[in-house]
Order: C-alpha cells, then sequence, then structure tokens
C-alpha cells in the first residue's frame, strides 16, 4: 500500500504539476509575517516574538550582495520575484526537523503563500537550483528537483546559457558581463566552498567579518572556531581572491 501510494504521488508531481501542501506535510507549521525580503531565498520574519532570519531549505538563488560574489545574474530577478510574492504578507512556515539552523544562525524552512511552495515557484520560474540537500531535511527533494528538471528543459532565467548554473554554484565568468549592472565580472572564482558547518577539507580558511577578509592557517590560535565563506589550497589562492592574514 505505501509503495502503490509513493508512486501515485510522484506520478502527480510529474503529471500535474503538483506542489508541496502544508495542510498534509505533518511537519511544524507555523504562520508568520514577513517583515524583509532580503533577497531571492532570505527573508524576515517575526517568529515567536522575535523577527528571524530564515533561508529557504533545498534551493538557492544568486547572489544580490554578496561580500565576495557581488551581484550575480539573475540574482535582482529572484529577488524581485519573491519581493513581489512575499513581502508584507503573512506565509506558512514548515521548521526544519530538530529547528536546525545553517552556520549564520538562520532559521531554515520550506516556506508557503496561499497553500504554494515557494521553493518550487522559484524553481519552476527558472530563478533558482536545487542545492544544500543535507539529510533529514529532504523532504520535497523528489517536487523540487522535477520542478528544476523543467525549467532545465526550457531553458528558463539560469538555465538560459549553459554553464551559468552548476552542482557548485553560479559561473557569471560563462557569460562575460552581468545582465543586470553590465559590468565585467569576475572571469575565475578562486577558492572552494566550506561544509555545512564552515569547515574546508583544504588548509586555510577564508572569512569574512567586520574586520574584513582574514585567512587562517591550521596553525593560527582561531582556525579550529572559525567558520569558513571560502577555503584556499594555499595562501597564494587566498590573496588573490582578496584575503589577508591574521595580524
Amino acid at each position: 500500500m505505501r509503495l502503490c501510494l509513493g508512486i501515485l504521488a510522484l506520478c502527480c508531481f510529474i503529471l500535474s504539476g503538483c506542489q508541496p501542501n502544508p495542510q498534509s506535510s505533518g511537519g511544524t507549521i507555523q504562520t508568520v509575517p514577513v517583515t524583509r525580503v532580503i533577497d531571492g531565498d532570505t527573508i524576515k520574519v517575526t517568529l515567536n516574538d522575535r523577527e528571524e532570519t530564515v533561508r529557504f531549505l533545498l534551493v538557492d538563488t544568486p547572489e544580490t550582495h554578496h561580500p565576495t560574489l557581488g551581484v550575480q545574474p539573475y540574482g535582482k530577478k529572484a529577488a524581485t520575484y519573491t519581493k513581489k510574492l512575499l513581502a508584507g504578507r503573512n506565509i506558512q512556515l514548515e521548521l526544519a526537523k530538530n529547528g536546525e539552523r545553517d552556520k549564520y544562525g538562520r532559521v531554515l524552512a520550506y516556506l508557503f503563500i496561499n497553500g504554494k511552495s515557494v521553493e518550487q515557484l522559484l524553481l519552476e520560474n527558472g530563478l533558482a537550483r536545487v542545492a544544500y540537500v543535507y539529510p533529514p531535511n529532504t523532504k520535497y527533494l523528489d517536487a523540487y528537483r522535477q520542478a528544476e528538471k523543467k525549467a532545465q528543459k526550457n531553458k528558463l532565467n539560469i538555465w538560459s546559457v549553459a554553464g551559468y548554473a552548476q552542482a557548485d554554484g553560479f559561473h557569471p565568468e560563462v557569460m562575460g558581463r552581468s545582465e543586470e549592472s553590465q559590468v565585467p565580472v569576475i572571469s575565475k572564482r578562486v577558492g572552494f566552498a566550506p561544509d555545512r558547518n564552515g569547515n574546508c577539507h583544504q588548509k586555510i580558511k577564508g572569512n569574512i567579518s567586520d574586520s574584513g577578509k582574514i585567512y587562517h592557517l591550521v596553525t593560527d590560535a582561531y582556525y579550529g572556531r572559525t567558520k569558513a565563506e571560502r577555503c584556499f589550497n594555499t595562501v597564494k589562492e587566498a590573496e588573490q581572491a582578496g584575503f589577508r592574514a591574521v595580524k
């Protein structure tokens, strides 16, 4: 019986464009007001009588004001879409299991507006890619991948230029110029992304704070407690990316 229900659900997603439904999710659902839209995949809400930053689960939209990546193509378009959809509205949050947060302390959640999955809407419009897939928070992964494949097939937005959206993020260098600002983009992305806990398999951690962009070697006193925004194999790579040594 469970197998049959699973097959029927999958067919519904593929053939009918069905969306995850918060009413039948079985998760922790809270209705909250949106106080600010930060970018395509991050908003602020009032949750439990305090303002919280919420990061959408399982998706990633291009950046709009990242300290090292700047404005990426389609970032502004994704942010505008999310703002029009959510700004000043009440939405439903299905919180990550065990109340899990990301390395920046942001609440992780699935979002719904008028019964529709916000993540799936972004994916269907080619404004996000499926990303940051970490069990146990993979509940709607199959539905999201189907939405992503449909947008890829139709070459919508981030999928309109081959090689721009990849498994490790977005690559503006394949476009030559940013679609929003029409300014040259960095031709090569230096370094590697850290894991979900801000740790590096490489030897050097690049951290961004009020003190600037600083790299930490394994021999540095605060290396173990530092959460990285970027990882590097060599000091030269770190310096090419604009990071400096600890003073």
